[in-house]
């Protein structure tokens, strides 16, 4: 009996000891495999920091970043008018081309909207709710619906003057005048989005830059900043924010 005993209490010592060494192997790889995880993202990175355009700076001001996080008053800078529309005046060369550019290739476009300023985008915010809530939404569900697609009051893009709404115009007459996501279907706001680098314009609001960006995708807006960092940024989808990010470690390198 003691024999037996003690027979059976090696016996569980062992399987607890086999049990350990499974339990510590599989924590052991675990760690070996976030540690190569972290290892690619960080080389990653690393590679695209060493592939960022010559020249080009974060603090350029084609290159300014306003989100929800990033928030400005009013800002001070030359503007100008295309078909009526105000945008900077730095702008007005390549967006005019870019919307030429379009026309020739037989996809019209629509210059919806471009320079907003603090004030009146706040009146776009406070019009947005109320809408919601005139279609029977909660004040709790329409402030949600509003963060998703309208940018508050001192964090958008269009008090820049370097955003731009661009709808192809056929499309865009077609659907009520609105500012739809699946205008991207059409082969007019497809041709927006693909030849927008070659005018120094970027998609801003991607399919998979909401969380970096804070606003869901836009198949409309358009950002200016310069033919380098578009085709840069277009090359490797990244967002203004990650682009800029890169820059900043670029920079801080460098010191």
């Amino acid at each position: 009996m003691k024999k037996t005993m003690i027979t059976g209490l090696a016996l569980i010592a062992l399987t607890g000891l086999l049990g350990g060494c499974a339990t510590g192997t599989n924590t052991k790889k675990a760690a070996t495999a976030s540690s190569t995880k972290t290892v690619k993202t960080q080389t990653k990175r690393q590679k695209l920091i060493s592939e960022l355009p010559k020249g080009v700076k974060s603090t350029d001001t084609a290159l300014l970043v306003v989100n929800k996080w990033h928030k400005y008053n009013e800002l001070r800078f030359s503007k100008s008018t295309i078909n009526g529309i105000p945008v900077r005046s730095s702008i007005v060369k390549p967006l005019t081309a870019f919307l030429d550019g379009a026309k020739a290739a037989g996809y019209p476009a629509t210059l919806v909207s471009g320079y907003r300023s603090v004030e009146y985008q706040k009146t776009v915010w406070d019009q947005s709710i109320q809408s919601y809530e005139n279609q029977g939404k909660t004040a709790k569900q329409a402030l949600k619906l509003t963060q998703e697609f309208v940018a508050v009051p001192r964090g958008s893009e269009h008090q820049t003057g370097l955003a731009a709404d661009v709808m192809n115009t056929k499309w865009f007459n077609a659907n009520g005048s609105q500012l739809l996501s699946k205008s991207d279907q059409a082969a007019g706001q497809k041709w927006l989005i693909k030849h927008a680098p070659d005018y120094g314009f970027v998609l801003r609001f991607t399919k998979t830059g909401e969380k970096s960006t804070g606003i869901e995708y836009e198949s409309w807006h358009f950002r200016y900043v310069g033919q380098k960092s578009a085709a840069f940024m277009t090359k490797h989808n990244l967002t203004l924010e990650q682009y800029v990010s890169l820059l900043k470690a670029r920079e801080k390198a460098a010191k």
